[in-house]
Formats: C-alpha cells, structure tokens, sequence
C-alpha cells in the first residue's frame, strides 16, 4: 500500500492564488480542460510580453546627472542591457554598481561638488558610446 504525501509544492499553492479550488481538484484526480490549457497558455504569452516591456530604469548617476528619461541616460541603459548582461565580467560590474552608486547619488547630493567630476566621466562614456553607435 502507497502512502500519500499531504506535503503541497510552493508551485501548486502559487496556482490555488488564480483557482482557489485547485489544491482540491488535483487532490480528486481532476483533469485540466483544454479551455483551461488554452487560457493558461495565453495569460502565459502575456506575462512574457509584460515582462520584455517592463523597462530596467536604474542608471542611478546618469538618471541624477541627466534625469530618468534623458537620451544619454537610455544610451547608457541600452549598453547595459546589450552588452554588460551578456557576459560574467558585464553582470559582476552591473552588480557592483547598483550597490554603490546609490552611496554615491548621495554623497553628490550632500556635496554639489562631486557632480562636475562625476559628469565628465560619464560625459566621457557618452560620447564613446555615441561614436560607437554612429560606426555601426
């Protein structure tokens, strides 16, 4: 004789969220309808298409230096998310930097100063970044 396993996986209680009747039609051998399969296939695509729209707006010091949705800043953004996360060296320095630049948005706040320094490295960026895009 089998013994039952009352145990749930975090994925079945995760589906109970969207049918809350779940945990207890799988419990009674309950098949999923194909209507059922079509519409979790769908809402799938969906969440996928969400997810590839939702923007990575963090680029703290070009966002402090330029503004949120200043061309530079998504200039910056773009070399990130095309050629910093595809590679081990690109991640470990994407990593690095959002856990400092928030400390160093606010030091240059505190001290106005460090925004001219601050500026002309990441002006320096730019303008590489602008070169290399205007060669291809």
């Amino acid at each position: 004789m089998k013994k039952q396993s009352n145990w749930v996986s975090a994925s079945k209680v995760g589906r109970a969220a969207f049918c809350p009747h779940y945990l207890e039609l799988a419990q009674k051998g309950a098949k999923v309808s194909d209507k059922a399969k079509a519409a979790r296939i769908k809402g799938d695509a969906g969440h996928d298409q969400l997810n590839k729209l939702a923007e990575d707006k963090r680029c703290y010091v070009a966002s402090h230096l330029y503004g949120v949705d200043d061309r530079r800043t998504q200039l910056l953004r773009g070399f990130r998310d095309q050629h910093l996360k595809n590679n081990l060296p690109g991640k470990v320095f994407i990593n690095v930097y959002y856990r400092l630049s928030p400390l160093l948005i606010s030091v240059a706040s505190a001290f106005p100063a460090l925004n001219k320094p601050l500026l002309y490295v990441v002006n320096g960026l730019v303008l590489k970044l602008d070169k290399a895009k205007n060669n291809d």
